[in-house]
C-alpha cells in the first residue's frame, strides 16, 4: 500500500468545494503522477478503461465464433465490434506504456524475469491448451516447431512482451522517438505483411503512453477537462465511421485520430469518480491477463458446444456465449494467485529456494 502524508487540519481547504477541488488537482496532479512512476498503488481509472477493453475484445471474438459456428448475428453487434475496433487493442496497449515507466526502475535483469514469467509463460502455456483442444475438434494443423503452432489469439501478448523489451531503449533514447519511428514504419511495411503492419501499428500506442507518463502534469494542464469534453467529437467521429462506413481495423491512416481519441478518453475517465457499480469492470481490468489468455480457448469451446447441441439462434447465443466467456474467466480471476492456478497464469517470482549463507 502506498504511504500517504497527513496534512495538518488548519492546511485543508475551508469549504467542501475547496476540498473538491484540491482533491480534483491531487487527482489529476501529483497522485497519479507518483503512482504512475512507481507502481505504488491501483489506479481505479486504469483499471476500468483496461476493463472495458477486455470485455470488447470478448465481445468481438464471441460475434466472431458465433457467426463461425452459429450463423450470422443480428447487424447491432457487428456495428458494436467495427465502432469499438479503432480503440479496443490500442487502448490496452497505452494503458500497458504510461506504467512502462515505473517498472523500468527495476533492475535490467529483473524488469526482463518479470515479463517473461507474466507474459512469455502465460504465452506458452496456453498456446499448449488452445493446441490441445483444437486437436482434440479435428482442427490442429501444426506441431510445436512450426510457426503456424505460435500464431494465434496471443499475438497480441507477443506485441506486448517485445515493446516492454523494446522499452529498456528508453534508457539512453527519448521516448518520442519510440513513438515516431514505429508511426512512420507502419505507413511503410505493405499490407500483404498484415501481422508485421499491425506490429507497427501498435507500437506507437504503447509508447505514447509511456510519453504521456513522463509529462502527466503538462498533459493534464494542457488538455483541460472542459478541452477534452469539446474534443470528444473526434473519438466518437472515429467510432461512428469505423462502425457506419468502413471498420477501422489497424488502418495506418487511421492511427492518428484513434491516438487523440484515446487522449481524450484517458483525460475524461481520469477525474472520473470511481463509482461502486463499476467495480465489476475494474475486477477485470485488475485480471485483464487471466481475462485475455482464458477467453478464447472458453467461447471456441462454448461456440462447439453451441454446434452439437444444434443451436440455430444467434441471437440467443451470441449473449450466452458472452456471459458463459466472463463468467467462467472470472472463476480463473478468483482462482489465478492460488496455487496451482497461478501457474496457468505466471511462474513464481523465485524459481528455487534462496541460498543459506
Amino acid at each position: 500500500m502506498p504511504e500517504h502524508t497527513e496534512s495538518a487540519p488548519s492546511t485543508g481547504p475551508a469549504t467542501r468545494a475547496g476540498a473538491r477541488r484540491s482533491a480534483a488537482a491531487r487527482r489529476d496532479g501529483v497522485d497519479i503522477s507518483r503512482a504512475l512512476d512507481r507502481h505504488d498503488r491501483r489506479i481505479g481509472w486504469m483499471d476500468l478503461l483496461r476493463g472495458l477493453s477486455i470485455l470488447l475484445v470478448i465481445l468481438h471474438h464471441s460475434t466472431q465464433i458465433v457467426v463461425y459456428r452459429i450463423g450470422e448475428v443480428p447487424g447491432f453487434f457487428e456495428f458494436l465490434s467495427s465502432f469499438f475496433a479503432p480503440y479496443r487493442m490500442p487502448m490496452l496497449m497505452f494503458l500497458s506504456g504510461l506504467l512502462v515507466a515505473g517498472s523500468l526502475h527495476a533492475p535490467t535483469g529483473k524488469y526482463v524475469w518479470g515479463k517473461v514469467r507474466r507474459i512469455v509463460w502465460p504465452i506458452i502455456v496456453w498456446t499448449v491448451i488452445y493446441a490441445v483442444s483444437e486437436r482434440i475438434v479435428g482442427q490442429g494443423e501444426y506441431m510445436p516447431w512450426e510457426l503456424g503452432f505460435w500464431n494465434t489469439y496471443l499475438w497480441f501478448m507477443q506485441f506486448i512482451f517485445a515493446y516492454y523489451i523494446l522499452a529498456l531503449l528508453m534508457r539512453w533514447v527519448p521516448v518520442w522517438i519510440l513513438v515516431a519511428v514505429p508511426f512512420v514504419l507502419m505507413f511503410v511495411i505493405p499490407a500483404e505483411l498484415e501481422l508485421l503492419q499491425r506490429f507497427f501499428y501498435l507500437m506507437p500506442f504503447f509508447f505514447l503512453g509511456a510519453f504521456i507518463e513522463k509529462h502527466w502534469d503538462h498533459y493534464a494542464s494542457r488538455l483541460s477537462v472542459p478541452l477534452a469534453a469539446g474534443l470528444s467529437v473526434i473519438p466518437i467521429a472515429v467510432a461512428l465511421y469505423s462502425g457506419l462506413v468502413q471498420p477501422l481495423w489497424y488502418e495506418p491512416l487511421s492511427a492518428l485520430p484513434a491516438m487523440l481519441g484515446i487522449m481524450i478518453l484517458v483525460r475524461l475517465t481520469a477525474i472520473a469518480p470511481d463509482a461502486r457499480w463499476l467495480a465489476p469492470v475494474r475486477f477485470v481490468g485488475q485480471y485483464s491477463l487471466i481475462y485475455y489468455v482464458a477467453h478464447y480457448p472458453v467461447f471456441a469451446a462454448l461456440g462447439w458446444l453451441a454446434l452439437k447441441a444444434g443451436i440455430t439462434s444467434a441471437a440467443l447465443g451470441l449473449p450466452v456465449i458472452f456471459v458463459a466467456t466472463v463468467g467462467i474467466a472470472t472463476v480463473f480471476a478468483l482462482l489465478g494467485r492460488r496455487m496451482p492456478v497461478s501457474l496457468l497464469f505466471e511462474l513464481p517470482r523465485r524459481m528455487w529456494p534462496a541460498r543459506q549463507c
